[in-house]
């Protein structure tokens, strides 16, 4: 599939990132509250540009994934050391993840017949990272333990089924939308290390540049997907 307009909104997403980490840095909080939000917005009308019309079920959600994504950029930008709008935050993306689990799912073999079902040790690496790193956190969670807990389980369906969708579809589809669910790994990942175990030198910058290339990865390889 021929994506339009790549380039200007690539470019566009690109300065909007750079600008929100130049904010954070520079704490221009109004700034900040300005831009972050047209991160999403701006992959989403993206997305809408080259999605089919009328949008499928397809379409409709990885449309609504980024809306819950933009939800989560704004509760977590709001009062950062607020533990409502952190868990608000924490609910938005989970949403997120789920629904991008069933774009995926919408692009893909089913579970027991897609590449896992056959090749089911490479679940080994996602498991074992996963019960790391929640025992890691866990001395630092405490009534946290549960959200954070489903949080990061949901998180790591999403890149198990990103997995599962090899063979169902073009390679450059696949391999954008798989490292982009891991980059979001990495991306989520250090914002739990931030904030529960030690912080990470320009953490913001980490941060928000993995969180939106992940994105971007993300939007792109479903673009490039043929199944609508």
């Amino acid at each position: 599939m021929s994506i339009k307009h790549t380039q200007s909104f690539s470019i566009r997403y690109l300065i909007i990132t750079a600008l929100v980490i130049a904010a954070g840095l520079n704490q221009s909080l109004y700034l900040e509250y300005a831009l972050k939000p047209l991160l999403m917005l701006n992959l989403m009308l993206w997305y809408w540009v080259n999605a089919p019309k009328p949008l499928g079920k397809l379409a409709l959600t990885v449309l609504i994934s980024l809306v819950f994504s933009c939800f989560g950029d704004i509760f977590l930008m709001i009062q950062p050391t607020s533990q409502i709008l952190f868990i608000s935050g924490l609910l938005s993306f989970l949403v997120a993840h789920i629904l991008y689990i069933r774009a995926y799912q919408l692009t893909a073999m089913p579970i027991m017949q897609g590449i896992l079902r056959h090749q089911w040790w490479l679940l080994i690496p996602f498991v074992i990272f996963v019960t790391g790193f929640l025992y890691l956190l866990s001395p630092n969670l405490h009534e946290l333990a549960l959200p954070v807990g489903v949080y990061a389980t949901v998180l790591m369906l999403m890149a198990i089924f990103a997995l599962n969708r090899y063979g169902a579809v073009p390679q450059v589809s696949f391999w954008a939308v798989f490292i982009g669910a891991i980059v979001f790994v990495m991306s989520d990942s250090m914002i739990a290390i931030n904030k529960f175990y030690q912080p990470i030198p320009f953490a913001r910058v980490w941060i928000m540049s993995t969180y939106c290339l992940a994105q971007w990865l993300i939007v792109w390889g479903m673009l490039k997907g043929e199944k609508w």
